[in-house]
């Protein structure tokens, strides 16, 4: 009888889901045929990225994290992307390339006349602060050279501050290297940001070390290579993880330091295999389940799949794999994962923006002195802006589509 191929599922498709699929299933695609080849599945309730992975800047650098744990991990990764974009044309597919990255320290807007502002809600002194959006600079013989695309993430989607819900302080989505030491440059190397509130701008980074990507692109660009190495890709959502009790047999080599091992038989008499010591009991229950598979994953569409090695990938909502049988050992603290949220405008400017990201401070805001925001232009003519991270954010559910 032929024996059954191993097969290992991976819950999630944001970007470290999916880039886990696609490392495995490539190297198994090398070292084994189609028909013994380890089958590799990969199961998302929703679409892939639909969360942060899909709704994040994309920001690259290479050197921020250095002097931190993370810092090889930082520097590989900033290769690894390079890398990938090389291989399969991350410039076309998911918007990848080197980008010039600044620090701009900038005043507050003035409150805009009333009557730019004529609608059925009148907006307060306080709710006019200013956003992200209105930093960059318009164009002649144009109101304004950004069109607002796209709202998300929770909260009212008439602004970005809400002045009733203030907050006591904030987590910056990236952390900025200190730019004490870095030499002021003049405002006008980011001509689209309006010069005249720019206090201070210092260059952190050029195209040799700060780079970036299209998140969701990048994500589903690697789903379907991932798919071209055997890949498959199933949506549902897992309800719980039955854990049927089987383990494959341990073998245990007897080794005599005063004996040597000569031929093939002589090996097969020093090695023991040593079954589980619940094996009867785990026979009957796998028989039961219909697998000898350690894992059975339920879905809430009915469907079961045996699985040999789980990956838990769900970023932050990987605790919700508390919930599992088979998880029923794990504690909480092991799974040091948390979210944050943060807002986020997707803007569509009539002219196109250079390469230059800017992580921005606003002095005088409702907030406590000052406020970030981070700007980054796409190369398809998008400008992604986000503000701070929230402190101790209410979860959404997974799928942040459902009621």
């Amino acid at each position: 009888m032929e024996p059954e191929r191993e097969t290992i599922v991976i819950v999630g498709a944001g970007i470290v889901g999916v880039a886990t699929a696609y490392f495995t299933a490539k190297k198994l695609a090398k070292k084994y045929p189609a028909e013994t080849r380890p089958q590799v599945i990969l199961l998302e309730q929703c679409e892939p990225g639909c969360s942060a992975s899909g709704k994040s800047g994309g920001f690259l650098a290479r050197h921020w994290s250095d002097g931190t744990d993370t810092e090889q991990l930082a520097q590989f990764s900033y290769d690894l992307h390079a890398k990938l974009a090389l291989e399969h044309n991350g410039s076309e597919r998911w918007g990848y390339r080197p980008l010039n990255t600044f620090c701009a320290e900038i005043d507050r807007i003035p409150v805009m006349p009333a009557k730019q502002h004529k609608s059925a809600h009148q907006r307060t002194e306080a709710e006019s602060v200013v956003t992200s959006i209105e930093v960059i600079a318009p164009r002649a013989h144009s109101s304004s050279s950004v069109t607002t695309m796209e709202y998300s993430g929770p909260g009212t989607p008439v602004t970005l501050f809400d002045s009733e819900n203030q907050q006591t302080s904030t987590h910056g989505s990236i952390s900025v290297p200190d730019v004490g030491g870095v030499k002021e440059v003049a405002p006008e190397a980011v001509p689209w940001l309006k010069t005249s509130l720019v206090n201070k701008l210092r260059q952190v980074g050029d195209t040799t070390s700060t780079a970036q990507v299209d998140p969701l692109k990048f994500t589903r660009s690697l789903l379907a290579e991932a798919k071209g190495y055997g890949l498959k890709s199933i949506r549902g959502k897992v309800i719980d993880v039955a854990d049927t009790g089987y383990r494959q047999p341990i073998i245990e080599l007897s080794i005599d330091k005063g004996a040597g091992i000569g031929t093939l038989g002589e090996l097969s008499d020093v090695l023991n295999y040593v079954d589980p010591s619940n094996a009867e009991s785990i026979s009957a229950k796998s028989k039961r389940l219909g697998t000898t598979k350690p894992y059975i994953l339920l879905l809430d569409q009915g469907q079961d799949i045996p699985a040999d090695k789980i990956v838990v990938a769900c970023g932050a909502w990987a605790t919700s794999c508390l919930r599992w049988e088979a998880f029923r050992d794990v504690s909480a603290s092991q799974i040091p994962i948390q979210g944050l949220r943060v807002h986020y405008l997707l803007a569509k400017p009539k002219e196109q923006i250079p390469a230059q990201a800017v992580f921005a401070e606003i002095n005088g805001t409702v907030y406590s002195g000052e406020d970030a925001i981070e700007i980054y232009p796409r190369p398809d003519g998008s400008v992604f802006i986000c503000g701070e991270a929230l402190d101790d954010p209410e979860m959404p559910p997974h799928n942040p589509f459902e009621p």
